[in-house]
């Protein structure tokens, strides 16, 4: 049999990589699963500002799962590099880098949301949500369509910017390093004052009272130090790896770290959201 040009790349410079493939589409499945009743419960609360924002949220990790977990995983197993399936390994680039950043910059909307309640100035923001979350769909239809995709490599079980056919910094996505040293780290930095303000708030009462803000604000420290973990860490990853020589454990747990942060949010809302757990059961 005559083989392809895709095929023979494929087998010139790809690795098959079953296990972290089936992984990664098994991680992807279980999520979705999990992720599509969660994000119902969180449209009929959608009333509210943080449940629209979450709501939001949930569709731009239900996309991107499709991307950076199933469709990844399938071009790991077959051994795929970019010109095995230019087209569709564009595609799936472009979806996964768009939601990627637009989960960035909703992560940020969500932790101003929170603070401007725990400040008592919720209604202020109320009356701009919509129009944010316009905004941020734009952002991330920007980093989809106008920005260089991000490009699955087998070899090194990761997606980078570079197709390994050329000049290496010819395909730089200098949007996307800003967006994550810039948007990542800033919400990252809310999230901590956030706790802050929580734990000053709760200091300021009776210890009665304190304990009983502790045991409802208790789920927003734990969602936060989650969130903030594993965006950090897949910010950073993918910004070294992609400039400079990195150990391919690191690049592999940049990748999975990505994969989390987009899939651990239902596990959290059915774990610490009564509201959402109601809606599911």
């Amino acid at each position: 049999r005559v083989l392809s040009i895709g095929e023979e790349w494929t087998i010139a410079r790809g690795i098959r990589n079953p296990f972290f493939g089936y992984w990664s589409i098994g991680w992807g499945i279980l999520c979705e699963m999990f992720y599509i009743p969660c994000a119902i419960a969180l449209y009929r609360e959608s009333r509210q500002s943080c449940y629209r924002i979450m709501f939001w949220l949930a569709i731009i990790d239900i996309i991107a799962l499709v991307s950076n977990s199933l469709c990844f995983g399938f071009l790991l197993i077959e051994g795929s590099v970019f010109c095995s399936r230019p087209w569709f390994i564009w595609i799936v680039g472009c979806v996964g880098l768009g939601m990627w950043c637009g989960a960035c910059i909703g992560c940020l909307l969500l932790v101003t949301y929170r603070l401007f309640e725990i400040m008592n100035m919720g209604r202020r923001f109320e009356t701009q949500t919509n129009i944010l979350i316009i905004i941020s769909t734009c952002y991330a239809l920007y980093f989809s369509f106008l920005t260089p995709p991000v490009l699955t490599n087998s070899k090194f079980n990761a997606m980078f910017y570079d197709p390994f056919i050329g000049d290496r910094f010819q395909y730089v996505n200098w949007p996307h390093t800003a967006n994550n040293l810039l948007i990542v780290m800033t919400s990252a930095t809310l999230y901590i004052l956030l706790c802050v303000v929580l734990f000053t708030k709760q200091g300021a009462m009776s210890s009665e009272a304190g304990r009983t803000r502790m045991s409802t604000n208790g789920p927003i420290f734990i969602q936060a130090s989650i969130i903030c973990v594993f965006n950090v860490a897949a910010s950073f990853v993918y910004i070294y790896m992609n400039f400079f020589p990195t150990p391919q454990i690191l690049i592999e747990l940049g990748q999975i770290s990505w994969q989390f942060s987009h899939g651990v949010p239902p596990f959290i809302y059915l774990l610490l959201n009564k509201t959402v757990r109601r809606h599911c059961r």
